[in-house]
């Protein structure tokens, strides 16, 4: 895996607001890319995380620096230094060897590092999204993170708890469906429908007890494919709306879509609650009141 210059990232850039796509949170850059693309644009709508936080042999070599337990604190606010409203914590990962990688992932720092992060992190107004795929998730929002990426080991009581403190899901479906293995395996057959089951079970009771569910792409997809899927996994058309919409830029503490005279809208010849993939054909896109399509 290779990581994107800042040109490549800036092209990344420009395609998606060409999509429709008025408003982003990149979480983790290798090198801080994203916020040296931040510090040319001085973009109020880009939310940047900076590097990846993760230790030695437990992330891709190619895409961080690892920061071991006793600098975890000081990289995180280092970060927020530059400019990252968010900072972006591998919260559990493979463990890389020579013999190759775990089979499944581990914990990547203490859980009381964790929440000297997150104390921290809160002090200076920014906020930690946190990579997850296992039920260390729980220990993670026991320790105060905002948000999951991923979050394939949740379960509803973590929901509820990540509800109760006011956090954000963002479930990744496009990178989840990505490959899914042949039934010429059977047991990870298995294993994929069983996952693809509890998500369609899990999202709709985020929404109805009050976690932001958000729209992301990771490395592959679009955000119009991620509502597509929503969609497919039990959300109701309108949530899987709002998920790339109005309640994520609640959560991101960005401005409605009318606000100050300044108007990010994206418009559609038909009813992309009819058909989610009527969001791939934008008729028309404003951003921040400056039509662009």
């Amino acid at each position: 895996m290779v990581g994107l210059d800042v040109r490549a990232a800036a092209d990344n850039l420009t395609a998606a607001r060409a999509a429709g796509v008025t408003a982003i949170r990149d979480v983790g850059s290798p090198g801080s890319v994203t916020l040296q693309l931040l510090s040319d644009s001085e973009d109020s709508q880009l939310l940047v995380s900076g590097r990846f936080l993760a230790p030695a042999g437990q992330y891709y070599q190619a895409l961080h620096e690892p920061v071991p337990n006793e600098d975890l604190v000081n990289a995180a606010l280092a970060e927020v230094a530059r400019g990252a409203r968010w900072v972006k914590l591998i919260g559990d990962f493979r463990v890389f060897t020579e013999a190759g990688p775990s089979s499944t992932a581990e914990p990547t720092y203490p859980i009381a590092d964790v929440r000297r992060l997150v104390d921290a992190v809160h002090a200076e107004g920014a906020r930690v999204a946190t990579h997850s795929t296992t039920g260390h998730a729980k220990s993670l929002i026991e320790a105060g993170v905002d948000s999951i990426e991923h979050g394939l080991g949740l379960d509803e009581n973590d929901l509820a708890a990540l509800a109760q403190r006011g956090g954000a899901w963002t479930p990744t479906l496009c990178a989840v469906t990505a490959n899914a293995p042949s039934v010429d395996d059977p047991e990870r057959h298995a294993q994929y429908l069983q996952l693809r089951e509890r998500l369609a079970t899990l999202l709709p009771l985020a929404v109805k007890l009050g976690v932001t569910v958000m729209t992301g792409t990771d490395v592959v997809g679009t955000i119009a494919r991620e509502v597509t899927l929503l969609v497919e996994f039990g959300l109701e058309p309108t949530a899987a709306l709002t998920a790339a919409t109005t309640a994520a830029r609640r959560f991101l503490g960005l401005p409605g879509l009318v606000e100050d005279h300044t108007v990010d809208l994206v418009m559609y010849h038909d009813d992309p609650r009819d058909t989610p993939e009527t969001l791939t054909r934008p008729a028309a896109i404003i951003a921040r009141g400056v039509r662009i399509l």
